[in-house]
Parts: structure tokens; sequence; C-alpha cells
């Protein structure tokens, strides 16, 4: 009986230590997988060179355009300066008008 008592724990033992080394295999395993390598290191950064390229490359020509409409625009407000009429003179153009239009009209009645 002591003899089985000692086989069966010498198997539990050993099942026990190799359950143990299995585990420590898969965890070391997905370390090593997922371990950041100087190869994939340099890849994403060459990618995010690329990436920083690209968007300063867009961020260019977005800073170009935005100079194209601010010189549209102000050479609009400059053609508009002269198509533009104060209030005031627009009002004292009107009276002026309607004083010629009356003129005209009292000339028309008399003859």
């Amino acid at each position: 009986m002591e003899e089985t008592m000692l086989k069966l724990f010498w198997i539990a033992v050993g099942s026990t230590g190799s359950l143990a080394v299995g585990i420590l295999l898969v965890i070391i395993r997905n370390a090593i997988s997922k371990n950041a390598t100087k190869e994939t290191v340099d890849a994403k950064t060459d990618l995010l060179e690329k990436d920083i390229q690209h968007l300063t490359k867009e961020l260019d020509s977005c800073e170009n355009k935005f100079a194209v409409l601010h010189k549209r625009i102000s050479d609009l407000r400059d053609s508009s300066k002269e198509i533009y009429v104060s209030k005031e003179l627009f009002h004292q153009t009107i009276k002026q008008l309607n004083e010629k239009l009356d003129t005209i009209l009292k000339f028309v009645e008399k003859n």
C-alpha cells in the first residue's frame, strides 16, 4: 500500500511539474511573439514618419489654399471699396434725383 501511495505521489508530482512547465512555455512563447523586435519598431517608426510627412504635405497645401483665398478676399474688398456707397450718400443721391425729377415734371406740366 505504501508503494502504491508513493507511486501515486510521484505521478502527481510529475504531472504537476509537467503542467507547470507547459504553462511557462506558453507564457514565454506569447511574450516572445508579442515582444517588440528592432525590425518591428523600425517598421512602425517608418510608417509613422510617412504619416507625418503626408500630414505635413496636406497642411502645407491647406495653408497655400488659405493664402490664395485670403488674397482673393482682399482683392474683393479692394474692388468693393469703389462700389460701396454709404447709406447717407445713397439717400442724398436719391433726394437729388427726386428733385431733378420734380423739376422735369414741372417743366413738362407747363408745356
